[in-house]
C-alpha cells in the first residue's frame, strides 16, 4: 500500500471512526482491569464498584453499537424507530446504574480505608480523568447538532463517564493521602 493510499484511508470517516472506537474500547477495558486490580490488591470495595460501573457502561455502549450495525442497511424510518427504542432502553439502564453509584460514594465517605495507594495510581487516575473529560467535550461539541439518538446516547454516556472519573480521582487522592 502506497503512502497516498494510506493517507486516503485515514481521511475516510468510517475508518477513522472505527480506529477511534477500537482505541477507546482498549482504554476503557484497561481502566476496568486497572480498577479491578486496585480493588483486589487493596481490598477496596469502591474500586470494585467503579470497575463494575464502567463495565456496565461499556456493555451499554457495545450493545448500542451492535444495534447500530444490525440496522445499517435498513430504511431510514425503521432506523429512527429502532434508535429511539434503543435510546429509551439504554437511558433506563444508565439511570439505574447511576443510582447504583450511591453505594460506592457512601463507601468512600463512611468507610475510609487506611491504605496508601502511592503516587503511581494517582497519576494514572489523573491521566485517565483528563483523557475522559477532553474526549467527552470534543465528542459533545462535534455532535452537538446531531439528531441521531445513537449519537446523543453515546455522547451522554461519555459525559457521565467523565464525571464519574472525577469522582474516582477524588477517591484515589484520598487514598494516596490516607485521609
Amino acid at each position: 500500500m502506497s503512502i497516498k493510499e494510506k493517507i486516503n484511508k485515514l481521511n475516510n470517516f468510517k475508518y477513522k471512526t472505527i480506529c477511534v472506537l477500537i482505541f477507546s474500547c482498549i482504554i476503557h477495558l484497561s481502566y476496568i482491569a486497572y480498577n479491578t486490580f486496585l480493588g483486589i490488591a487493596y481490598f477496596d470495595a469502591f474500586a470494585i464498584g467503579i470497575a463494575i460501573y464502567y463495565f456496565v457502561l461499556f456493555v451499554i455502549k457495545l450493545a448500542t453499537l451492535v444495534v447500530e450495525q444490525k440496522i445499517f442497511k435498513k430504511d431510514e424510518q425503521f432506523k429512527i424507530k429502532i434508535r429511539v427504542k434503543n435510546y429509551k432502553i439504554s437511558s433506563i439502564f444508565v439511570f439505574i446504574i447511576d443510582l447504583c453509584l450511591i453505594a460506592p460514594i457512601i463507601l468512600m465517605v463512611v468507610n475510609p480505608k487506611d491504605v496508601k495507594f502511592g503516587l503511581i495510581p494517582a497519576i494514572a487516575e489523573a491521566t485517565y480523568c483528563v483523557y475522559k473529560i477532553v474526549l467527552a467535550i470534543v465528542n459533545y461539541t462535534r455532535s452537538k447538532k446531531s439528531k441521531n439518538p445513537t449519537s446523543i446516547l453515546l455522547k451522554e454516556i461519555n459525559i457521565i463517564g467523565a464525571i464519574v472519573s472525577v469522582l474516582t480521582l477524588q477517591h484515589t487522592l484520598i487514598m494516596v493521602n490516607g485521609e
